[in-house]
């Protein structure tokens, strides 16, 4: 585990493309519902959002792939896309896909500002969201900065 927690210490919510649908989409959505559930229940105090280098999700994304054979997934990545498309456009054809990973990242830290409850706890100061990226071959996490660079994580 990168962050060196204990079992029982992170609350976890893992879905491909880490994507939060923005706040009042129609229909249930467990994104919502954990995080209410997380913030208004369990008292959480950090949010991280962690991309990885080799995302699928984000490579089909790159990629145009042709996803009518998922329903579901090409339907869920369809929520990523809108907010993606400069970079997916302006994004180099590397197979890590660290600036569209990234790219999202810094979209899904946005999306989850649409909460209200991430709202009112942000201009509390009862919560800090965090933007990280996960690279794969070398093991290295970056922190993404109030100036909206990644770099290296210090440990």
């Amino acid at each position: 585990m990168i962050t060196g927690a204990q079992p029982g210490e992170i609350f976890e919510l893992r879905n491909a493309g880490n994507i939060v649908p923005s706040y009042g989409r129609p229909g249930a959505c467990g994104e919502a519902a954990t995080i209410e559930y997380a913030l208004e229940v369990l008292g959480v105090q950090d949010i991280v959002v962690c991309g990885h280098s080799h995302c699928g999700a984000m490579g089909a994304l790159k990629s145009g792939d042709d996803l009518s054979s998922l329903p579901g997934v090409d339907a869920w990545l369809r929520l990523a896309r809108p907010e993606l498309t400069s970079v997916l456009e302006s994004a180099p054809d590397d197979p890590s896909l660290p600036e569209v990973s990234q790219g999202n990242v810094v979209n899904q830290l946005a999306a989850l500002r649409s909460y209200p409850v991430v709202r009112q706890r942000l201009d509390s100061g009862r919560l800090r969201l965090h933007g990280w990226y996960y690279e794969v071959d070398t093991g290295f996490v970056y922190e993404l900065g109030d100036d909206g660079d990644f770099r290296v994580h210090a440990a």
